[in-house]
């Protein structure tokens, strides 16, 4: 049975919202993703309403547990609208200290609380910070749904003479609170796991241990386990003891906040790279080094062929997707310490420590080769899109007795790239150590 003929039938007004709802439905971000992020996406969710009815259907209902949990919610709501003017980093793994808070409700209630709490805060953050992208927000919160409601079945599977309702005297406070943080740890990796899912399908290039092994992050992480722990002792003693926590929540956001922000000051917005001046403060540190330790150092600069065809052609938001999809390239071609920027336009610059001229090269190489391989779909409205591949020219220059300034090494590798485009493009040239002087922009004629 079809849907259009019924909904004709219906009273007039009736019918309209009903067509209404249904094309504000069909304009949902959410469908313009590529499968199968988009399913994936969509699918934990469902998954997380259907726990959420079980858990509605089969728990019992007394009436102090409703008060303790409203009054969680509450303060949540308060940590919220405390941070709430304080913009959020784009395009990072935010932490917005929610859990400390869902931990509480999975250790002190039933698992259907902990499965319920995401809802009620969700709905709130999306009214008070509009800004934020609704399916995002949607997902991540159904893995924490999923993720803590996990986490409050596995406490109240634990043996009373470890764990129970509240902790004891003596051992039994320790044991206590070593099984509240097992169980924050495991809704840590089953809220985590979904969300690094969908963040590889949507960006295969990304380091997902640059998000969760940096120094920054599992500091992060441990602070916030720690307050989820103290939130979950003060509760267990004496629910009136929340507010206690407040003001300490409300401090750590902010200084979460400030560090993201001024990362982000470091990042070039379009590629996630490192913006020119940072890169530049980082490779002059890293050359001074190299110099005081005699080790080998290689700078290269990269240039997309023909990329202003691409403007041209497609428009400026396909040549920013080129731009991103190079830079994911880059990041899965070099080592953790290589140090990556874009230099400005099509132009991106390496620095190679410990690296010799030939290991220099076999690493242009290799970026060339996979910059060539990887085919970028641009949207032009049809279902497949347009497919596309792009190459680039290299340049390298090495350290050497008459280029141990960053400006000579970069004005090296630059002049080695004009070469390379002058031979056809699509190429790798390394500059000789011989103390010769190279092309410079001024010598080439036909370059671009």
């Amino acid at each position: 049975m079809r849907i259009a003929p019924v909904i004709r039938r219906l009273p007039g007004r009736l019918c309209a919202g009903i067509r209404g709802g249904i094309s504000a439905i069909a304009r949902w971000p959410v469908w313009a993703l590529n499968e199968p992020l988009r399913g994936y996406v969509i699918a934990f969710p469902t998954l997380a309403t259907a726990a959420l009815c079980l858990g509605i259907i089969r728990t019992h209902w007394p009436t102090g547990r409703p008060i303790v949990f409203a009054a969680l919610v509450v303060c949540a709501a308060i940590a919220i609208e405390a941070t709430r003017t304080v913009n959020e980093p784009r395009g990072t793994v935010t932490r917005d200290l929610q859990s400390v808070w869902y931990l509480a409700i999975a250790i002190a209630l039933p698992p259907v609380y902990a499965l319920a709490a995401p809802i009620p805060l969700t709905a709130y953050k999306l009214w008070r910070v509009p800004r934020m992208v609704v399916y995002r927000r949607v997902f991540s919160n159904a893995t924490l749904c999923l993720a803590y409601g996990c986490a409050s079945l596995a406490f109240q599977t634990i043996p009373r003479t470890i764990a129970g309702p509240a902790p004891g005297r003596g051992i039994h406070v320790v044991t206590w609170t070593v099984a509240v943080m097992a169980c924050g740890a495991l809704a840590w990796l089953i809220n985590y796991a979904p969300v690094f899912g969908a963040v590889r399908l949507s960006d295969p290039g990304v380091r997902l241990r640059n998000l969760i092994a940096s120094r920054e992050s599992v500091t992060s992480d441990v602070v916030e386990l720690s307050l989820a722990v103290s939130l979950c002792l003060l509760v267990a003693i004496n629910p009136v003891l929340m507010t206690l926590t407040l003001p300490s929540l409300v401090l750590h956001r902010r200084h979460l906040l400030h560090g993201q922000l001024v990362n982000q000051t470091r990042i070039d917005t379009k590629t996630g790279l490192l913006n020119a001046a940072t890169w530049q403060r980082e490779a002059d540190a890293e050359l001074a080094r190299a110099v005081r330790t005699r080790t080998p150092l290689a700078v290269a600069v990269a240039d997309i062929d023909h990329f202003k065809q691409v403007n041209d052609t497609f428009g400026h938001l396909a040549g920013d997707r080129v731009l991103r999809q190079l830079a994911q390239t880059l990041h899965g071609s070099l080592r953790d310490y290589d140090i990556v920027g874009r230099f400005g336009g099509e132009e991106f610059t390496l620095l190679l420590p410990h690296t010799d001229p030939i290991e220099a090269e076999q690493i242009a190489e290799r970026i060339r080769d996979q910059v060539g391989q990887r085919v970028i779909t641009i949207d032009d409205g049809s279902r497949e899109g347009y497919r596309l591949r792009v190459t680039v020219s290299i340049g390298v220059a090495t350290l050497s007795g008459s280029h141990r300034d960053l400006n000579d090494l970069i004005a090296a590798a630059d002049s080695a790239l004009y070469q390379a485009k002058n031979s056809g493009r699509d190429t790798v040239r390394v500059l000789a150590d011989t103390g010769a002087d190279c092309l410079s922009r001024d010598d080439v004629q036909t370059a671009g």
